[in-house]
Order: C-alpha cells, then sequence, then structure tokens
C-alpha cells in the first residue's frame, strides 16, 4: 500500500497536467472549424463551429470569441445578433461590444449602451443608464450610478460568474419575473462580488436589506 499511494498521487498529477496542457479552443481540421476542450471524464471533447467560413474565420484576442464575416461565435456556439464587423473585445473576463449591444461570454447585457459601457470590477459594470452584474441591470438611478463603488477587492470568489436556467432563476429571485418577457434562456450573473451606493448595499446583483445578516455581506471600510 506504501508503493501503490505515490503512484496513484503521481498519475493523478499526470493527467491533471496532460489535460490542462492540451491545445484547448479553436482548431482546424479536416477542413472545417472546430472548438476542442476537455475535461477529466471524457477527455477530448470537440464541437464543430456550425456555419463558420474558413476563409474569414480568426480567432479574437480572448481566444474564447472568434468571429467570421457572416457572425462570431463563443466557445464555438454562434453568439446571436452579434454583428462581427464592428464586434470587439473589451476584458479578459468575457465582455464584448459591438455597435448594438454589449455582451458578456454569448449573451447580451439587458439593455446596457455598448458607447457608454465600462467595466468596474469582477462582473459589475455600468454606463450611462445603470450598473450591472453579469447581465442584470441593478436598476440604480444616475445618482447611485456614479456613487456606486466596488467593495471588496482581494476575494477570489468573487470573478466566479454562474450561468443558470431563467426557469430557476425566476424561481428563486421573483423580483426578475420580468425576464420572462425578454427572448432569452439562461442568465449569467455574478453572485459573490459585493458593491455598494451612498444608500443601498449588494452582494452580486441582490440588494442586502436590513433583515439580512451581515455575515452574508461582506463589506470593507
Amino acid at each position: 500500500m506504501k508503493i501503490q499511494r505515490p503512484i496513484t498521487i503521481l498519475a493523478a498529477i499526470f493527467t491533471s497536467f496532460f489535460l490542462t496542457s492540451c491545445n484547448s479552443g479553436y482548431n482546424y481540421e479536416n477542413g472545417v472549424w472546430i472548438w476542442v476542450s476537455y475535461d477529466e471524464s471524457a477527455g477530448r471533447r470537440v464541437k464543430l463551429v456550425e456555419s463558420a467560413d474558413s476563409e474569414t474565420f480568426k480567432i479574437l484576442k480572448n481566444k474564447n470569441y472568434a468571429a467570421d464575416k457572416q457572425a462570431v461565435f463563443y466557445l464555438g456556439t454562434k453568439i446571436e445578433k452579434a454583428d462581427p464587423k464592428t464586434f470587439e473585445v473589451v476584458t479578459d473576463n468575457g465582455y464584448a461590444i459591438d455597435k448594438s449591444n454589449v455582451y458578456l461570454d454569448w449573451s447580451i447585457v439587458l439593455f446596457a449602451d455598448p458607447k457608454t459601457f465600462q467595466h468596474i470590477d469582477f462582473l459589475y459594470s455600468k454606463d450611462k443608464n445603470d450598473v450591472y452584474c453579469g447581465m442584470i441591470p441593478l436598476q440604480l438611478n444616475k445618482n447611485e450610478i456614479n456613487e456606486f463603488v466596488v467593495t471588496n477587492k482581494d476575494d477570489f470568489m468573487s470573478s466566479s460568474k454562474s450561468s443558470i436556467l431563467l426557469s430557476n432563476f425566476i424561481e428563486f429571485n421573483p423580483d426578475y419575473a420580468w425576464l420572462d418577457t425578454l427572448n432569452i434562456h439562461r442568465v449569467i450573473v455574478g453572485e459573490a462580488a459585493t458593491g455598494e451606493t451612498k444608500t443601498r448595499k449588494f452582494k452580486g446583483f441582490r440588494e442586502i436589506k436590513a433583515d439580512i445578516p451581515k455575515h452574508l455581506f461582506h463589506y470593507k471600510q
């Protein structure tokens, strides 16, 4: 047993190193573009980038994104409504803009204005109209937009984002039932970062009410 255990550990380390060092991303194979990913359970996964134009296809500076003359893709999936002529990646964590919309991964940041869009920190961003957590507007007024600051700078989990089925999101967040009137299927949000205005505090996209225990909001003076 004393011999087998180090061998098992070394095998696990080798497997992890192999999977993380593989050439994950967009690849051109057999005359078509594909998105390749790896995980420990399934190994190599291959997804065809459907309708990609091989002659004009290019990988963007955030390598999860690619574009051709007709479309923009994220992780090999076409982004609906994205304009390849004006599409531009603006951050390393998945934000992009075109002439009409702001995008986070494959989703539109709801009602965001690409001309005045600014990434703040983590999954918080803003424009002239609102502050956003992920793709969700916090529905702040103009004074609150100017006041809003991110308050936790050192929390590793603050950069995490969740992609949630719309029906599940609304079930646990009934105040956002209005999302059901939009043509979306999933919601991308952050739930760990914190921010505040002079009179309101937020954890992720949720406003922190006075009756919620303080330990749920890691505010730093």
